[in-house]
């Protein structure tokens, strides 16, 4: 770890003449980096360099990689930011993760480690476009969480691709309200990456795109934020998937308190979480296509800040997935219900709360399915402590 230190210090040394010139954003007083605290001054904020780390001790029942009940250490985030302003107009925004494979997908020749890597160039305070790849605009609370943040995410929150390159516009006619319009690749890799082995009469789309309309906002100084969007894409030729998701957050002093929700229609099961339940007649993976799908997410989330050292986060998910017209071997009907619960106590033992521990709790339950050739996801518990820190390191 002080090897990389000391690198990243020495990258600074070499890049601070270029950058001492840049405009410097106003600066965060609960942000004081590594290298500030060592040299005792304030540096120029044209460069950030983040480490988040996550790492754990679980006892899974069972565990979801083995299957059976097992107990281990494992890291389960380490992620480099870079991010900053070149002018007083123009930003970037670097995130990759670091526990992550590095597989390169064919559609856009990055791997999925990396979240953001994009520009921005402000207009005006009420005008800006971002170019690059970038978190789809999604309504709800969950999915505008750091990963870092999130224990577990829900059904659908998991399991949707979130980072990905292209557009997007902003425009914010108040200091509280801003509308989003955004256009990026809807997936990463081939189709057959995507959705399974198509059938003789499923083609490539000539526009691989989703299209997306945001509404976020605040009223009453914060009392109550809102995000709400809407996202279309074209996944195979004539085949489209539509997405409507949203989130309302009240903050109460030490209490805040969001309620979100994802509903998913889509002509091919995207998400997979459908297809990758069904099984051949030999009892095999099925590797077909699933079609005609819906899914269902809802998210609650509390947290209560009890002290200013204490942080109490509840959380209860239902997921609920369903086939609405009959194809190859999927008949109609319900075929997932879920309901996952969680529960965490968090210690922040520092002033700025970059840096917590934790001991979590969570669960999921599953509906069993009765539809033949599906197999119901076993139910599974999860008790971990561990330790959250974001260092600034520049």
């Amino acid at each position: 770890m002080m090897k990389s230190l000391l690198t990243l210090s020495s990258l600074y040394l070499l890049l601070l003449p270029l950058t001492s010139s840049a405009v410097t954003p106003d600066t965060d007083s609960t942000r004081v980096s590594l290298v500030e605290h060592l040299a005792k001054k304030q540096m120029p904020r044209s460069i950030n360099i983040d480490l988040h780390t996550m790492a754990s001790f679980n006892a899974n029942f069972p565990s979801p990689t083995t299957g059976s009940d097992e107990a281990a250490f494992r890291f389960d985030h380490l992620m480099l930011g870079i991010h900053g302003n070149i002018t007083d107009k123009l930003s970037y925004n670097y995130r990759q993760r670091l526990h992550k494979g590095t597989q390169a997908f064919e559609t856009e020749n990055l791997t999925n480690t990396i979240d953001y890597a994009y520009l921005q160039y402000d207009f005006s305070p009420r005008y800006s476009i971002t170019a690059g790849r970038q978190a789809l605009a999604v309504g709800g609370f969950e999915f505008l969480k750091y990963p870092i943040d999130v224990y577990e995410y829900s059904g659908l929150g998991g399991n949707m691709q979130a980072y990905l390159t292209g557009l997007t516009f902003t425009y914010r006619p108040t200091s509280s309200q801003e509308v989003i319009l955004q256009v990026v690749n809807n997936r990463h890799g081939s189709t057959t990456e995507s959705f399974g082995q198509l059938g003789v009469n499923d083609h490539n789309p000539r526009m691989p795109l989703y299209y997306s309309f945001a509404w976020n906002g605040n009223f009453a100084d914060r009392l109550i934020e809102f995000r709400y969007g809407f996202t279309a894409g074209e996944l195979l030729r004539g085949k489209w998937e539509y997405t409507l998701s949203g989130g309302q957050q009240l903050n109460l002093g030490c209490v805040s308190s969001y309620l979100d929700f994802i509903y998913r229609r889509a002509d091919v099961d995207y998400p997979g979480l459908i297809r990758t339940m069904s099984r051949t007649e030999e009892g095999l993976v099925w590797d077909g296509m699933a079609r005609s799908v819906e899914y269902l997410t809802l998210i609650w989330e509390t947290n209560i800040r009890f002290h200013k050292k204490w942080n109490l986060q509840l959380k209860g998910v239902y997921d609920r997935g369903s086939v609405y017209e009959d194809n190859a071997q999927f008949v109609s009907g319900n075929y997932l219900s879920a309901w996952g619960y969680q529960g965490s106590l968090e210690f922040f033992p520092m002033a700025d709360n970059n840096m917590h521990i934790y001991l979590h709790v969570g669960g999921k339950s599953f509906r069993q399915c009765r539809i033949p050739n599906m197999v119901t996801p076993e139910d599974r518990l999860r008790l971990s402590i561990g330790f959250s820190y974001r260092l600034p390191v520049l």
